[in-house]
């Protein structure tokens, strides 16, 4: 039997499964993912609120370490968050053990789309393919210019409006000057079409749809995993709290996220791995022009991640060059005005990144000549450590 924590609203009330019936319930999830031929993840708040983010909904007796959800304490005048509540900002914030496990779903190919509700970006982070998320209510390190359709990264939430849906940034599109917008969608506003109708089409090919930390009373959103059990795919609901869907979904499972993910993953013989934080960077040279970018994982969308850069240049251990801190926009283009010699001459970049996990400094040495390379940087908090691929 599962028992609850006891709220004035029922629909706050948290369930936890007893471990045998968590056990059996996951023995059949784990069955239907080895065997799916679609599989896909639809997230909320409460696959983040391990890793220090507070929810919505949760009501002020909630198990979670991250106390009363963000509505609740604002219905509640006069409360606060409790001191032992251990919480952090979204840029701070270290993806949790189910965003890893679904990371490794991805990279096994057992797991084929993840449509999100969460704008932290820790999905993204985690090292989720862009091309395989959905973010349906946006991204707060993303924003986009409304003109030329172009994307911008940043490895800092982009949000710098008041009001509630004004949206404009303080800064310009690179590709055609025009002012851009965060990606944050608001209620009354509008969802990002492409994200919806890729959302909508994988539900209707998925023939099981786990749903983790979500109440599923925001709409459109909630109708997504709605499509699948209605056209007889497997819905599975992964939630502390009742679900408008738990009378057609075909397993309710009550239990936190992490202690579902990881007991699902062991079901499935699959390691949950460490995170680290995963940076791609292209750095081109042409005729004594550095240009440095960083850039997301899978797609040419530029992705602001330094605070400065500085470039040297040296014929063994002589510098022949400093171009001091540079601090800019990005692509970083800095042009070399000297005469170089004829050999032995390399570039030294030392990267200063935002410092979110206090990544420190590093530096990358490549031949002056002209050429494009591509780096991958791996950075473990753990060690404070950064290595090169």
């Amino acid at each position: 039997m599962a028992h609850g924590i006891s709220d004035e609203d029922p629909t706050k009330k948290e369930h936890v499964d007893s471990p045998d019936e968590l056990d059996k319930k996951l023995d059949q999830l784990a069955d239907w993912i080895r065997n799916a031929k679609h599989f896909i993840v639809f997230t909320g708040a409460g696959v983040s609120t391990s890793t220090g983010i507070p929810d919505f909904r949760s009501g002020m007796n909630t198990i979670l370490p991250t106390g009363p959800g963000v509505w609740e304490l604002r219905d509640h005048p006069g409360a606060t968050r409790s001191t032992n509540a251990r919480t952090t900002t979204s840029t701070k914030a270290i993806p949790s053990a189910t965003h890893m496990a679904l990371v490794e779903l991805v990279h096994r190919k057992l797991l084929h789309f993840v449509v999100s509700q969460n704008t932290d970006g820790l999905h993204l982070r985690s090292g989720v393919p862009s091309i395989m998320l959905a973010e349906l209510h946006g991204n707060s390190n993303l924003e986009t210019c409304q003109k030329c359709h172009t994307k911008y990264l940043r490895d800092f939430r982009t949000r710098t409006a008041s009001a509630v849906h004004d949206h404009a940034t303080n800064r310009k599109c690179t590709q055609c000057g025009s002012t851009l917008y965060d990606s944050i969608i608001n209620f009354g506003e509008s969802l990002p079409k492409h994200e919806l109708e890729t959302s909508f089409d994988h539900a209707r090919q998925a023939d099981v749809c786990l749903v983790l930390g979500s109440s599923l009373r925001v709409t459109p959103a909630a109708h997504i995993p709605l499509i699948v059990a209605q056209h007889g795919g497997k819905l599975a609901i992964g939630n502390l709290q009742p679900t408008p869907l738990a009378s057609i979904a075909k397993l309710n499972i009550h239990a936190m996220c992490d202690d579902l993910m990881r007991k699902l993953m062991e079901k499935l013989n699959i390691p949950i791995p460490e995170w680290e934080l995963h940076r791609r960077i292209r750095i081109t040279i042409k005729q004594q022009t550095v240009s440095i970018i960083g850039l997301d994982l899978n797609q040419d969308i530029a992705y602001t991640l330094f605070s400065t850069v500085r470039i040297l240049v040296k014929q063994n251990t002589q510098t022949l060059y400093d171009s001091k801190l540079i601090k800019g926009e990005e692509p970083i283009e800095h042009k070399i005005n000297i005469s170089l010699p004829n050999e032995n001459v390399n570039l030294y970049i030392e990267l200063n990144w935002q410092g979110h996990y206090n990544e420190p400094m590093y530096t990358i040495k490549i031949p002056f000549v002209d050429s494009t390379k591509e780096i991958h940087l791996f950075y473990n908090p753990k060690t404070g450590n950064w290595r090169e691929q």
